[in-house]
């Protein structure tokens, strides 16, 4: 069948044709009610990069085989690159030595090569795969191997068999359940995965003022990422309170006070009349300001608000984070904007401190690159260091599984534990942004 061949093993007269290559093309798309969705496909790209025909290897990922319904957002791109990369290395860069032309011919000996070759390479900074990484691209890969074989058994190289052994659980009612695990054993090379994400609360305390100094496009979503625990990209997602395809915050008042602030991150949704995607939400869900940051957040969310007073934006959208042009702020230009903030402004700053503690901490700036997600490390220390639990941490980060709030309390002991009236010094230092940069409370 033509959807599955690709005779690439051979050497091409065309060195454009030689250099023709498995990849993933994704394309994006929303419903007539703006819910963003992505469809993403397994094409053949020749050595400038133009498609040179769609195939039907998607289909056999197995992504959908779960059930017959799944949401409209489900997209299994990540898990085809995974797919293109075994391909390519199988039928492109070594189908000559297996003798192989077709994903038919391809045998057990030949994905453990390739996931040997995966687990033991350097990647491009030199630092090899996690194990997590690894452990992705063989489930996914025999996944599409045996949904091949599923439909061509009989002209398979891999039997059902060679891919998966199975695994008797028991849980602790007693039910026995069988699963089914990859039976492929990988070596790989253990590295510990250093991310330079801390944060101190004396440096916080100077970065977030100087934001809505000099980096006012992207202040406000910094503190969702500080005071509800957003991601990056989920920061982005936020729309206004008036927002015609729904309310994207929401304030709870009593007696005039602020109670609680909800975030509607339940969908992605298109958020630019160009329809560019702005941001992914990880977990979908109605995501609550943390309580004891309630004060600081809803002082920049005045600031963020008299900061865009006047200016035009898309109300067909009415997103809360906003360009120059009135548009949905992106990703990258988000990300961007940080890396200017802390170069030009924070870290020289911090050099020129008289507190040593900063001096210090701008130094190690020097060497390491501050991320968007120390934002989001400093918020997750904040509730480990008020007593939150595992569930408590998972909760209010909104994580889908307790691995990350679990490794966060075994590291307990390393955080600093002096614990400061954060929300009650982050307002005053935020209202007093505003009034300097304002010139009114």
């Amino acid at each position: 069948m033509n959807i599955v061949e690709m005779p690439m093993g051979e050497a091409r007269a065309n060195p454009e044709e030689a250099a023709a290559r498995y990849a993933v093309y994704s394309y994006e798309a929303a419903t007539p009610k703006g819910l963003a969705y992505t469809r993403s496909f397994i094409v053949v790209k020749n050595g400038y990069g133009v498609i040179l025909r769609f195939t039907r290897l998607q289909d056999y990922a197995g992504v959908y085989a779960e059930g017959i319904a799944f949401p409209i957002s489900s997209d299994p791109k990540k898990k085809l690159h995974y797919i293109c990369m075994m391909l390519n290395y199988v039928l492109i860069d070594h189908g000559a030595d297996y003798g192989i032309r077709h994903v038919f011919g391809i045998t057990k000996a030949m994905l453990t090569d390739f996931f040997e070759d995966y687990a033991l390479s350097e990647k491009d900074d030199e630092s090899h795969r996690q194990k997590e990484s690894v452990e992705n691209c063989i489930s996914a890969v025999t996944r599409f191997m045996a949904g091949l074989n599923r439909k061509f058994g009989n002209y398979m190289g891999v039997t059902r068999a060679e891919l998966y052994r199975e695994e008797v659980a028991v849980d602790r009612r007693g039910h026995r359940s069988v699963r089914l695990i990859p039976d492929f054993h990988i070596r790989m090379i253990p590295e510990e995965r250093e991310k330079f994400r801390d944060l101190p609360t004396k440096a916080f305390e100077l970065l977030v003022p100087m934001a809505f100094r000099y980096a006012p496009e992207i202040a406000f979503a910094m503190c969702l990422q500080a005071f509800a625990g957003l991601r990056a990209g989920e920061a982005l997602n936020v729309r206004r309170e008036d927002s015609p395809l729904g309310a994207g915050i929401v304030f709870t008042r009593t007696a005039g006070n602020v109670r609680d602030v909800r975030i509607d991150l339940r969908r992605v949704l298109v958020l630019r009349s160009d329809g560019m995607s702005v941001g992914r939400i990880k977990k979908p869900r109605i995501q609550h300001v943390y309580p004891a940051f309630l004060g600081a957040f809803c002082t920049a969310y005045d600031l963020h608000m008299k900061y865009i007073y006047g200016r035009q934006y898309e109300e067909a959208y009415a997103p809360v984070m906003i360009n120059r042009n009135g548009k949905a702020l992106a990703y990258d230009s988000y990300r961007k904007k940080f890396g200017e903030l802390v170069d030009r402004h924070f870290r020289p700053a911090l050099l020129g401190s008289s507190d040593p503690e900063l001096r210090i901490y701008g130094q190690l700036l020097c060497e390491h690159h501050l991320t968007l997600h120390s934002l989001r490390h400093w918020f997750t220390v904040q509730l480990v260091l008020r007593g939150e639990n595992i569930a408590g941490i998972q909760y209010w980060r909104g994580d889908k599984s307790p691995q990350s709030a679990f490794e966060y309390l075994q590291n307990k002991g390393d955080l600093v534990r002096e614990l400061r009236t954060a929300d009650e010094r982050l307002t005053g230092i935020l209202m007093a942004a505003g009034k300097e940069i304002y010139g009114q409370e």
